[in-house]
């Protein structure tokens, strides 16, 4: 019996521990039959103190008090009046909320980790200097949405953004390679509370304009004005409080998910290719079609990372590795394809500011995908530890920062706005 087994090792920490970890539930059940036997033993009394141990149940009442909340709802008020802009002056709507309403949302955030965190000096400065830098750059582009560079410059605005938001939540250990990976879960979890939040507004929405609407008052058109375009600027803010604030960074959604969809996705982009393939359709020839495969690659190269960041570096699974390290492999075939793709665009119709972005990206990918395959075949082979493939994983991260700023501020003066 697996109690006579608890007995029998008595003091012996180090066998207790293999066996609770042997199977956690039979060792909880057997210890209460071990502790009849021998009720005063120091080393039972621990384990059942250690088992039957729960963590306080902190209010959420008293975790959104104060100044806690204060900060955060402040950010989203004067974000709302940001946003507010074009309805308060005569601005031209589509220019702004293409060029602003994302870049308004990431300084929020970036203000708020700043206010959570302490930054030495000179991260402060990059910070404050990178979010000018951006605002002015997005002002000073003409008005000209024919011009691809333009345009791309627009593009890759967030992204340049959302850098120094890596950078305002990694605060002075952004060397870290495990405090990037902290950033990269915090990008996974907000997405899910975002959209949960968002579901909730759309039945909350509908409900109200529905309500109103028994009593002959039409308030469509100035709920989706004013309330529901507030909701959409204080989501991101939102969640990020509920996911730093309320559950402490502690929330697992986002791993526990694409642990579940990697082998999904995993089966569907094979089965694309091979269908591809059978179809003989080419991303070489059809622009429209190689945009799509490239938004298929960055989906999946979202999925990878994300599946190693859920990745039980302690206890690793040999089949979820297995599937993880296949869909690098087709992650990788992806990218090729879409590379050779590129490459062959350029030789048939020359530069343009679309292909060299394209090019760009997908050399940095490529790059990228290599380096994890590398860590990831190793880590499965058992050559290194598993601290060099998070490295791997989450090395890119400033060079996707600064090939944006270059897209955003070089290409449109490389290629003169066109």
């Amino acid at each position: 019996m697996l109690a006579n087994k608890i007995l029998i090792r008595g003091e012996d920490s180090l066998g207790l521990e293999r066996l609770y970890r042997s199977d956690p539930a039979k060792f909880a059940g057997h210890l209460e039959q071990a502790l009849q036997h021998n009720p005063e033993a120091p080393i039972l009394k621990f384990w059942q103190a250690r088992l039957e141990y729960t963590e306080p149940v902190r209010a959420i009442s008293m975790a959104v008090t104060g100044r806690q909340i204060c900060y955060p709802a402040l950010l989203c008020l004067l974000a709302v009046l940001l946003v507010r802009i074009p309805a308060l002056f005569e601005v031209n709507e589509f220019w702004f909320y293409t060029r602003f309403a994302p870049l308004i949302v990431f300084a929020a955030l970036i203000f708020y980790f700043s206010h959570q965190t302490s930054h030495r000096k000179s991260i402060k400065v990059f910070m404050i200097g990178g979010v000018m830098t951006t605002g002015i750059a997005m002002a000073w582009l003409p008005d000209n949405y024919q011009s691809s560079s333009v345009v791309m410059a627009i593009i890759h605005a967030p992204l340049v953004m959302w850098s120094l938001l890596g950078l305002a939540f990694t605060s002075n250990a952004w060397r870290s390679a495990n405090t990037r990976l902290d950033y990269l879960r915090y990008n996974g979890e907000v997405c899910i509370f975002i959209a949960m939040i968002f579901l909730g507004g759309i039945v909350l929405t509908g409900l109200t304009i529905a309500l109103f609407g028994l009593i002959q008052l039409n308030i469509g058109q100035w709920y989706l004005n004013n309330v529901v375009l507030a909701g959409l600027v204080s989501a991101p803010i939102l969640a990020t409080f509920l996911y730093n604030e309320i559950l402490g960074r502690k929330s697992r959604f986002a791993s526990t998910i694409a642990n579940i969809f990697t082998p999904l996705f995993l089966i569907t982009v094979v089965i694309y290719l091979l269908t591809m393939a059978i179809q003989q359709k080419s991303p070489f020839s059809d622009r429209e079609f190689l945009i799509l495969f490239n938004g298929l690659l960055i989906l999946v190269l979202g999925m990878t990372v994300f599946s190693v960041c859920g990745r039980n570096h302690d206890q690793p699974s040999r089949l979820v590795d297995s599937i993880n390290l296949a869909l690098v492999c087709v992650t990788l075939m992806v990218n090729f394809i879409a590379l050779a793709a590129i490459l062959y665009r350029f030789s048939e119709w020359g530069l343009s500011p679309n292909r060299v972005v394209v090019l760009g990206a997908n050399v940095l990918i490529f790059g990228h995908l290599i380096q994890i395959l590398k860590a990831y075949s190793d880590v499965f082979r058992g050559k290194i530890r598993a601290e060099k493939l998070i490295e791997a994983t989450v090395a890119y991260l400033p060079i996707y920062g600064a090939w944006a700023i270059i897209v955003m501020i070089a290409l449109p003066i490389v290629f003169r706005f066109a």
